[in-house]
């Protein structure tokens, strides 16, 4: 829910190249040493929306949408 409601602090990977990837809906994962920003909020964050079924990103934009398909995913799993 964090990457929807406050998606200007996170950047996608089709922000940062326009080449049409598998992964161009994952979130761009920072390159950093520091155990300590990795076991963060923001870093977790980044790598469990990467973790979620291509479906779920899709519907990233519209919080209701998101909910919803989050939360069938979760049950189901």
């Amino acid at each position: 829910m964090i990457v929807v409601k406050h998606k200007d602090i996170f950047t996608f990977n089709v922000e940062l190249h326009k080449i049409n990837t598998h992964h161009k809906l994952d979130l761009h994962v920072p390159s950093v040493n520091l155990t300590k920003f990795q076991k963060g909020v923001y870093y977790s964050v980044i790598t469990l929306f990467n973790f979620l079924p291509l479906g779920i990103k899709t519907v990233a934009h519209n919080t209701n949408k998101f909910k919803h398909e989050l939360k069938k995913f979760l049950i189901k799993n």
